[in-house]
């Protein structure tokens, strides 16, 4: 059974077949154990406010603790995301925008097997990678 967890930021492995995801405390509940037990992963990022929308589905590799190098990935996606929401809030502060992207304390290391474009309009749902039989 799927659950639903946020994520506090990725970012693409060297190898580039691997996603690195950082997951905040309050969404470890039954991750790990589903992740070690079945292995099936699928995340839908979304670019805000465009709502350009893409799915990666792959299988779980590895966890661990979190590094100072993805704190300031972190970093750098809350900024990008309080700078997206300044035109819609102009007079909301900072620290309460910034509150939206929760600290990570895991990460999770997986394989990207496909990506779906996931963007509403006619092409959502269209499998990316690999690339549909024509």
């Amino acid at each position: 059974m799927p659950f639903g967890h946020r994520v506090s930021g990725w970012r693409v492995g060297a190898d580039h077949r691997t996603i690195t995801f950082l997951f905040p405390d309050e969404f470890h509940a039954r991750l790990l154990e589903s992740l070690q037990q079945n292995g099936a992963l699928a995340v839908t990022l979304e670019e805000f406010p465009s709502h350009e929308t893409y799915q990666f589905k792959g299988r779980f590799v590895r966890h661990r603790e979190i590094q100072d190098a993805d704190l300031e990935n972190v970093d750098r996606i809350r900024q990008r995301f309080v700078k997206s929401l300044r035109p819609m809030y102009p007079h909301a502060p900072e620290d309460v925008l910034k509150r939206f992207v929760s600290p990570p304390s895991l990460a999770v290391d997986f394989e990207v097997l496909e990506i779906f474009l996931q963007t509403p309009g006619p092409g959502a749902g269209t499998r990316l990678v690999p690339p549909m039989d024509r």
